[in-house]
């Protein structure tokens, strides 16, 4: 039990427990709550309990919304706008792909979890194109929204001109908007939208999960897109795993790739199969540094290559790796030399249209000194320029986290696995190896591979349990012994969420 854990739960409760501190951790961890076999002791107003699991207040109230948003969205019916005759969808989608499609149409909520080309993006044109020849009268207003801008640019974009529809994509905090420490759950802002599309669900953490799925008015669909077993979000605790566990239509046939081995691999990372794994695994170099400058020759190879790792700090974290790398560009130069270098965008720019992980191309001259100057142009995958001083924020990226990595695809990803890796899961080398388009190197030892693909990092909760046995309103329907949770609601909108703006 650390001294900051416990130092935050005094904070919070001045006579806390020492379960209080156990179950800041656990939050701390991603975790919504923490579970226990043993009847333990509840002495804090800040503890939830709740057939053994304890929660943070904050947590249970999260917990409880979702629950009780996904019971009024499952046996809800959406509005009538469109002609059952005249859904027609081709040919060519599977039977999974025209279930998910027809879901969308009859029912107000419908979860869709697959891997890189299983065809995600490709059934969401398919059904809104299908939707639109559909459609009885008028315009349908339709929101696409992703955690990122990227991801539902992306898939905006791939969109063909369709007739009678309004359609407005954007980041998930924008479609809702929410503003740090103002915004707080159970204001209830519904959303002027007959079709909501949230892309990268996998990625949406509890906290605006609950925010989303209250934003839903009556009447509306809901479809949401997502990996389940990729990693949870790296801010807070993830739901849509558990969630798609449940309701989830799952697509499992990839329709890109045509490397029978690369998909193997893909799908031993998914389930922790270690064969297909070891068989492409390669000792790690004795000298990681100078092994990336010799096989990648920087200048040459990071527009189609990736180097990708959990780790993100310490001495062979991608930060680490990143400044090196810089380091050995920079020495390397002569006056007067052109020189590039992949980075990502950090922040969001609305106005310039420049979103938190979007990629770029680091464009300049060595004049002397250190690189970059901020005088640099920054070129995109749609042929925009910027000065790099012109960027909300950005990092170099010769080397990403496999968090950061969500969302991207490389022709070759070359996944390291250096010691601290094991603290990670399966989903942190799936998510890492599924980028790759046609070529993957595994680099690392043995024993760290076998740890990580036997841990799976999957966030405590109790949503199955609440949702298999959802029975009218959870809100007013309290553990034993704990207020309603309406009553905790009036606290928390003017304590907890103040200092939790997230909720």
């Amino acid at each position: 039990m650390s001294i900051l854990n416990q130092a935050f739960a005094k904070a919070l409760d001045p006579s806390a427990p020492p379960l209080l501190s156990q179950i800041m951790a656990a939050a701390r961890q991603g975790h919504l709550c923490l579970r226990s076999s043993l009847s333990l002791s509840v002495t804090s107003k800040a503890i939830v309990h709740d057939a053994g699991r304890y929660y943070l207040q904050r947590n249970w109230v999260l917990e409880t919304a979702i629950v009780e948003e996904m019971g009024r969205l499952l046996s809800a019916t959406p509005e009538d706008l469109f002609d059952p005759e005249r859904f027609i969808l081709p040919e060519t989608l599977s039977l999974e792909q025209a279930e998910a499609a027809k879901s969308v149409l009859t029912r107000s909520l419908t979860l869709l979890s697959g891997g890189p080309g299983t065809g995600k993006s490709f059934l969401a044109i398919e059904t809104l194109a299908a939707l639109a020849r559909a459609h009885r009268s008028g315009s349908f207003r339709v929101k696409i929204a992703a955690p990122t801008g990227k991801a539902a640019d992306r898939l905006a974009a791939a969109l063909p001109p369709l007739a009678n529809v309004d359609i407005e994509a954007l980041t998930l905090h924008r479609l809702l908007g929410l503003q740090p420490g103002r915004t707080r759950l159970f204001e209830h802002h519904p959303l002027d939208a007959d079709l909501i599309i949230a892309d990268e669900a996998s990625m949406i953490d509890a906290s605006l999960f609950a925010h989303l799925l209250q934003a839903v008015p009556d009447g509306c669909r809901l479809f949401l897109l997502g990996d389940a077993d990729q990693l949870p979000p790296v801010d807070g605790a993830g739901v849509f795993s558990d969630l798609a566990d449940l309701f989830a239509i799952r697509l499992r046939k990839n329709h890109r790739l045509q490397n029978e081995r690369l998909y193997s691999c893909f799908d031993a990372a998914r389930t922790g199969s270690l064969a297909p794994l070891l068989e492409i695994l390669e000792p790690p170099p004795t000298d990681l540094f100078g092994w990336i400058e010799t096989e990648f020759q920087l200048t040459a190879q990071f527009e189609t290559t990736r180097l990708i790792s959990p780790l993100r700090k310490g001495p062979f974290g991608v930060d680490a790796i990143n400044a090196h790398l810089l380091e050995r560009l920079q020495s390397r130069l002569a006056y007067g030399e052109s020189w590039s270098a992949p980075l990502l965008v950090l922040s969001n720019d609305p106005v310039q249209k420049l979103y938190n992980g979007t990629p770029g191309t680091l464009q300049g001259i060595y004049q002397g000194g250190s690189i970059p100057y901020g005088s640099e142009e920054v070129l995109f995958a749609d042929g925009r320029r910027f000065l790099l001083r012109q960027l909300p924020g950005y990092e170099l990226a010769f080397a990403i986290s496999a968090h950061k990595s969500q969302g991207s695809e490389f022709d070759k990803i070359v996944c390291l696995l250096p010691p601290g890796s094991e603290e990670f899961g399966r989903e942190a080398l799936y998510t890492a190896l599924t980028r790759a388009k046609k070529e993957i190197r595994l680099v690392g030892e043995k024993e760290i591979l076998e740890k990580v693909a036997s841990k799976h990092s999957q966030s405590e909760n109790g949503l199955k349990e609440r949702l298999n046995f959802f029975k009218g309103s959870a809100l007013n329907n309290p553990p034993e012994g704990q207020a309603p949770l309406d009553s905790l609601v009036t606290g928390l909108k003017t304590s907890s969420s103040e200092a939790n703006p997230k909720l």
